[in-house]
């Protein structure tokens, strides 16, 4: 069995460093670019200088400061990163995906890469490359000469002339999937718990989607397996509802008595926001779980997990105030919770 003990602790430590609700609600206030740097920098974000920065400057500033705490808990956990791919490899299936979408929609190179969080095995400079291929083909080339572990699976779903993002989105969830339930195994139960709702909630994702988009796919060859609330059956069922809002009551009753059923039977009052107020969710049932179970991965998780909440808000905010956004209704969408 693995021990977490020691990376518990320093998860904790590294926590301290995360902005709280009441720190991002006052950024989120902000009325200009020039307030914002300022405030940033006092925050001890790394902004060289005492230049008012552009907003996609400090957007790199922000990723750039997520990148190092996730580089220093691999450093500190050692082997046990590769039992934590449910942290680093998600980053890479996300900004995979966001980059191969851009350069199929031709959005410039640097838009590709906003809001991406560089991580070990895919540096900076290694999305920066990714985004600046100019097709699907090559950026699939790179991936394989890496020996990335999405190279194969994506070059499979890539063969065609006209690449499908849906199947591209499958193929990066199967390969994420596979390996994330794979390297659980060493961690324990509870980090097997958190992977199998994961791919729970993507399942649950993909159901909405496919209502939602009437894709001419058949439901059972897009399901992921390694679940344990959302089956095949309900996937098919919620796959087959009339609309999204009867979907997710049907997935509710998968996911209840959680508190993840909650969002799936609410979603009529905001489709759009289903995945920050799931990602709301798990931070909060993490959190009880790091007083539960805090000799388990619940500490790591949670650090993670509020990180990637924090960039969320941290992206959202830096771009509304450069646009001239209002602020107050911004803070009180944040993700990260009091």
């Amino acid at each position: 069995m693995t021990r977490w003990e020691d990376l518990n602790a320093r998860a904790r430590g590294l926590a301290t460093h995360l902005l709280s609700a009441g720190e991002l609600q006052l950024l989120s206030r902000m009325t200009d670019i020039p307030t914002l740097t300022v405030e940033l920098r006092r925050l001890g974000f790394p902004l060289s200088g005492d230049a008012v920065l552009q907003p996609a400057e400090l957007e790199l500033a922000v990723r750039r400061w997520a990148s190092a705490a996730l580089t220093t808990l691999a450093r500190w956990a050692g082997s046990r990163t590769a039992a934590l791919a449910l942290i680093y490899e998600d980053e890479d299936r996300k900004s995979l995906r966001t980059i191969l979408r851009g350069t199929l929609s031709g959005a410039p190179a640097e838009a590709r890469v906003s809001g991406l969080i560089p991580t070990p095995s895919l540096p900076e400079r290694a999305l920066e490359e990714l985004a600046r291929q100019p097709a699907v083909a090559p950026i699939v080339a790179l991936l394989q000469v890496w020996r990335s572990p999405f190279g194969v699976p994506l070059a499979a779903a890539t063969r065609g002339p006209e690449p499908d993002p849906f199947a591209i989105d499958l193929a990066l969830d199967r390969a994420f999937a596979a390996r994330a339930l794979c390297a659980a195994k060493r961690g324990g139960p509870q980090l097997r718990s958190f992977v199998r709702e994961s791919i729970d909630l993507a399942n649950a994702l993909t159901a909405l989607l496919l209502t939602a988009a009437g894709k001419d796919v058949v439901p059972k060859d897009t399901f992921l397996p390694g679940g344990l609330r959302v089956s095949i059956v309900t996937f098919e069922e919620a796959a087959a509802a009339p609309g999204p809002v009867q979907a997710g009551r049907r997935l509710a009753r998968a996911f209840a008595p959680s508190l993840l059923a909650k969002a799936f039977h609410d979603l009529a009052a905001d489709p759009g926001r289903l995945e920050d107020e799931l990602l709301r969710l798990r931070l909060r049932r993490l959190q009880l779980r790091v007083r539960l179970a805090p000799l388990g991965p619940a500490p790591v998780l949670w650090f993670a997990q509020r990180l990637r909440a924090c960039v969320i808000d941290l992206q959202r905010i830096i771009w509304s105030v450069a646009l001239g956004a209002p602020g107050g209704e911004l803070a009180t969408s944040l993700v990260t919770g009091a």
